[in-house]
């Protein structure tokens, strides 16, 4: 991800870049055509893209923290991918309350919203060890992206109308 946000903002970026990074991780045309598309998603066509378009600078110099870096990279997929902003939500209604949170209890919620298959499971545990991380946020612009992707995710709220850290969402951060 890192890698093709930088050359969407130097503008190199293009449908084969993307083909190309994902040929470095990925073997077969349909599964490189599926991560390109992502990639896309992840990037140009995230709804983020514009902020941090505008906020270059602020941008590439949180990649350089760890803790931000992981925030920046939830944002982007809660953004981008509604199943991610739920899976959030839900893990930070559970973890808010306990420390230790049983899978099952996770898989049971998250199916009852998209069904349960394998795809529900293989989902959640690629995201939930990114999720779960103790992150900490160092600059202001990865704290920012993050609120905004809480407000792409609830589109009827007014961003800076009310304090929404109280939210499930912000659990983590």
């Amino acid at each position: 991800m890192e890698m093709a946000i930088k050359a969407c903002l130097d503008g190199s970026f293009t449908p084969e870049y993307a083909a190309d990074l994902a040929a470095g991780e990925y073997q077969g045309a349909n599964r490189i055509n599926k991560a390109r598309s992502i990639i896309g998603k992840l990037t140009q066509r995230n709804p983020l893209y514009p902020f941090i378009e505008e906020h270059k600078q602020e941008y590439l110099t949180s990649l350089k923290y760890t803790g931000d870096r992981a925030i920046i990279y939830a944002a982007l997929i809660n953004a981008a991918y509604g199943f991610g902003y739920d899976a959030m939500v839900i893990l930070g209604k559970f973890f808010h309350v306990q420390e230790q949170v049983f899978t099952g209890l996770i898989m049971s919620h998250m199916s009852s919203m998209y069904a349960s298959n394998r795809s529900l499971s293989n989902g959640l545990y690629c995201i939930m060890p990114m999720y779960i991380e103790d992150n900490s946020i160092v600059t202001s612009f990865a704290r920012d992206l993050y609120i905004k992707s809480f407000f792409v995710n609830n589109p009827m709220l007014e961003e800076g109308s009310h304090d929404y850290a109280d939210h499930p969402y912000f659990e983590f951060i």
